[in-house]
């Protein structure tokens, strides 16, 4: 079943698959990409897809490996710029203000997104780690889950570190692999905690479920 589209209809959806299908083309050769436990992905109804950030190229490497839609949350920062603003708004991402909590209009977006069957895609980071070690997870960005109860899927993505670390200027020979872990629930991550407390306690978990994935990548 294909993700219901929610921008831009059969023409952003052409567009999106053609290009998932270049870049899964340039990654499988020139970084060898490789997606581990894809059966684990499930192949309808909505679900919040979390992995560690440590490069730019994380997302269009967790798009190629994944085979549902996702649609990314980032910041206004890289949103807005009109260099990349128009290719940003054609993907679906969704824009985020950084250093507040007012993101009323965003989590109204996301939430749609969920409803509608489809995929959103979080890097609880909150951004790319400067050493390529997973840092510790914003609990703001478990809102999406707290509010819409939908399954978490964890993944770990290793090698874009050795690629392209942030601040690179060039690419680097690197081997690619996604490996995606067991969905779960915000209910499960949180203890059955409400609030402040719960998205703290999901948070942490969720970080612990992606740093154990990372232990197969051995």
């Amino acid at each position: 079943m294909e993700d219901k589209a929610s921008f831009g209809g059969s023409l952003n959806n052409l567009f999106f698959k053609s290009l998932k299908l270049l870049g899964q083309r340039v990654l499988k050769t020139f970084f060898f990409l490789e997606a581990v436990n894809i059966h684990q992905v499930p192949a309808t109804g909505p679900f919040i897809i979390t992995a560690n950030h440590f490069s730019f190229m994380d997302p269009p490497v967790l798009q190629a490996a994944c085979p549902r839609r996702i649609h990314f949350l980032m910041t206004e920062k890289y949103y807005n710029p009109i260099w990349g603003h128009w290719f940003f708004k054609l993907m679906g991402a969704i824009p985020l203000r950084e250093n507040t909590s007012y993101n009323i209009g965003p989590v109204k977006i996301g939430l749609e997104i969920l409803k509608q069957g489809n995929v959103i895609g979080i890097f609880p980071e909150g951004g790319i780690s400067k050493t390529g070690i997973i840092q510790e997870g914003r609990p703001g960005t478990l809102l999406f889950a707290q509010k819409s109860n939908v399954p978490l899927l964890p993944a770990f993505i290793s090698g874009t570190y050795v690629a392209l670390p942030k601040h690179a200027k060039f690419f680097r020979k690197s081997k690619i692999k996604v490996i995606f872990g067991n969905p779960i629930t915000y209910d499960e991550l949180s203890g059955g905690l409400k609030g402040k407390k719960g998205l703290e306690e999901a948070t942490q978990n969720l970080m612990k479920k992606i740093s154990d994935l990372s232990q197969k990548d051995k």
